[in-house]
């Protein structure tokens, strides 16, 4: 059962609670520049982790910094963890996320309006991407910012071993079972969780941890269709992104009507976090003027 809380008063970086899903309290944490008031938009941001780890505010100082600063509010949300909390209920916690900002959030955040992006970075693009394609006429964000995400879960290389995940040292079963906890979570120390998530991409099950008991279910992939339906979206990626096949990048930019892609040379999956200097400003500054053209 998920309950929405009720309103706070706001600052220039807040926690404020949004949700209960099943006891498991959600919060968001909103930043706003001290010289802006957001007053174009607010960006609704999710985390990266493989669905499996990671937390809301991983997205570095500097990136929030040009984003607020720039006139841009940004909103971390929270979203149950897998495979404590499977897909299904996981999208179904943001699409409640979602709905609490665009109905009471905005004004518990001092905001004037609903106005907002969906971003995330690697699954937290896939989970914005889902989001935009399946928003109602009255939640549809202005835009969707996909860093290396993917748009669907039927990826070949999703199901099998890994070449990459294998070169590291093997996660053994124990290990993997002892990181998995009794009761939902929506976050979790990422380098203790993270060995979850490479243990699952060396077993080629990363896939089936998402559904639990239940095989994979083929709707939550995002079609070509569906795709064609989405706002303007800024895409990037790494050229050899080792973790999510860049292809995937390409096929959106190939079947989303009004798109921008940005590819980097690396190697490195989160390059705007590894590459700060080489690629991520850079990518961000192109981020930033393109929310503004549209």
């Amino acid at each position: 059962m998920l309950v929405i809380l009720s309103e706070e008063t706001i600052d220039d970086r807040l926690e404020v609670p949004i949700a209960t899903v099943d006891g498991l309290q959600l919060n968001g944490t909103f930043y706003r520049g001290q010289k802006s008031a957001a007053s174009k938009g607010t960006i609704l941001y999710f985390h990266g982790g493989g669905l499996i780890f990671g937390h809301r505010d991983d997205l570095p100082d500097v990136y929030v910094s040009m984003l607020t600063e720039n006139g841009y509010g940004l909103l971390a949300l929270d979203y149950p963890l897998a495979p404590e909390t499977p897909l299904p209920a996981i999208m179904e916690a943001i699409g409640r996320s979602i709905e609490w900002f665009t109905d009471q959030g905005f004004r518990t955040l001092g905001l004037e309006n609903a106005d907002h992006y969906l971003m995330g970075r690697s699954a937290g693009g896939y989970l914005a991407l889902y989001h935009a394609v399946h928003a109602s006429a009255a939640v549809k964000p202005l835009g969707v910012i996909a860093f290396y995400g993917y748009h669907t879960l039927s990826e070949a290389s999703f199901h099998v071993p890994s070449r990459h995940f294998l070169a590291f040292t093997p996660v053994a079963d124990s290990t993997m079972q002892s990181l998995i906890e009794k009761q939902p979570i929506a976050s979790s120390p990422s380098e203790q969780r993270y060995l979850l998530y490479l243990a699952a991409r060396q077993r080629g099950n990363w896939i089936r941890l998402l559904f639990g008991d239940s095989p994979p279910d083929r709707s939550f992939d995002l079609t070509k269709e569906q795709l064609s339906t989405l706002p303007p979206t800024f895409l990037t990626a790494a050229d050899q992104d080792p973790d999510v096949p860049v292809k995937q990048s390409k096929m959106l930019h190939k079947w989303i009507p009004e798109n921008e892609l940005h590819l980097v040379e690396s190697t490195h999956h989160d390059f705007d976090r590894t590459q700060t200097e080489e690629w991520g400003l850079d990518v961000y500054s192109k981020l930033i003027k393109w929310l503004d053209r549209i």
